[in-house]
């Protein structure tokens, strides 16, 4: 197969999947979330897609970046990295299973009702609740923690919100609670494979992009990146109170990384309308540019995961295509084009380059007020 057809096949299909995302979030709105999972989210066809990105894009990379030396290696790690958190979200697809627990004060379960088709699947070990519990906050009656006492085993265990219990492969979250608050519901999920090389591309994930950034922007420029983010999350650490999801060391995180991601694609958007009006600036913007995507684009990418983290420590999924997350990864899809300007030579003109970043901005306002105020979802502070 020729470099032009892998290209076509690779770019083609990541132009495709931002049209279906899109599409799907609006489409959500007028017909509801259930819909929308089973016509695309869940459905055969939208796994193909993403195989097809999968395979020719990391078939592209490798033809495109047939020596090794640095700065290639860190590519296709970065590259390799992206292929494996989807292979392990297939193998999540295929062989997970999902489901919740119900169970009394004082009761046994060896079973858990599947999500799939609502049919009871055994469990290799009891749970025996001893007492579920509410904690507040001081000197208030707003709920800090809830909480699940069970006995696994001869051992005592605490399931609380953002505080799992695994045992053989089994993983349970803290899911709901009975009126009388005597009885607990228990999130069960079962994925012993795919959770596994799902962690190990965030790991590669992370070293790439601090590779990359370091090769880029170099030590001073990764450090002025990294102080923003640091006193953002500082900030955001100390904020009281919360509600039980939200207190997690991974909240502060995951919004920094966002935030200062967000802002500076705001400030590349400002380059860009003054290198649209000054040509006598227009390249020199156009490379400041090229050098501030680096970070804000890694950045983006890194709040994203780490979000999905969170998810799968706080409800055992990672992604549940909830209208702000899906823009999220819309917008940095948009983004990584003009990276890739060695197999675009429109990004290789500063004019149409400045343009692009403009046009781009639009999905970060579609991710941060079009959500909130037109599509709804759990992200939605309106």
């Amino acid at each position: 197969m020729s470099k032009r057809l892998l290209k076509y096949c690779a770019f083609g299909s990541l132009g495709i999947l931002i049209l279906v995302l899109a599409s799907a979030t609006v489409l959500e709105k007028f017909q509801g979330s259930e819909a929308v999972h089973e016509w695309i989210y869940g459905a055969w066809w939208f796994v193909i897609l993403w195989a097809i990105l999968g395979i020719s894009s990391s078939v592209y990379i490798f033809s495109v970046h047939r020596t090794l030396f640095r700065p290639q290696f860190t590519r296709i790690l970065f590259h390799c990295s992206l292929v494996i958190i989807l292979l392990g979200a297939l193998i999540t697809y295929l062989t997970a299973d999902r489901g919740y627990v119900h169970i009394r004060q004082g009761e046994i379960a060896n079973f858990y009702i599947s999500e799939e088709d609502a049919v009871k699947r055994p469990l290799p070990f009891d749970i025996k609740l001893l007492l579920f519990d509410i904690e507040y906050h001081s000197g208030t009656d707003e709920p800090a923690d809830y909480i699940s006492f069970i006995k696994v085993d001869e051992e005592v265990s605490r399931i609380s919100m953002n505080k799992i219990f695994k045992q053989q492969g089994y993983r349970f979250y803290q899911m709901d609670y009975d009126p009388d608050e005597m009885g607990t519901v228990l999130s069960v999920n079962h994925d012993p494979w795919g959770i596994v090389v799902t962690y190990t591309g965030y790991l590669l994930l992370a070293v790439s992009m601090l590779a990359l950034l370091f090769i880029r922007i170099g030590r001073k420029g990764l450090l002025y990146t990294l102080i923003p983010v640091a006193g953002l999350w500082y900030y955001i650490s100390q904020l009281n109170p919360m509600t039980p999801v939200l207190r997690s060391p991974l909240l502060a995180i995951h919004v920094s990384v966002i935030m200062i991601a967000y802002l500076l694609l705001l400030v590349i958007m400002i380059i860009s309308i003054v290198g649209l009006s000054s040509g006598k600036l227009r390249k020199k913007l156009s490379v400041w540019n090229t050098l501030l995507l680096y970070p804000a684009l890694f950045l983006l990418s890194a709040g994203i995961f780490i979000g999905a983290v969170w998810a799968n420590i706080s409800w055992g999924r990672y992604w549940g295509w909830d209208a702000k997350e899906t823009w999220a990864l819309i917008t940095l899809l948009i983004y990584a084009l003009p990276l890739h300007k060695g197999s675009f030579p429109f990004f290789r003109n500063p004019k149409k380059f400045h343009i692009y970043c403009v046009i781009a901005f639009f999905s970060i306002l579609m991710t941060f007020f079009g959500v909130s105020y037109f599509l709804g979802g759990v992200h939605s502070y309106v």
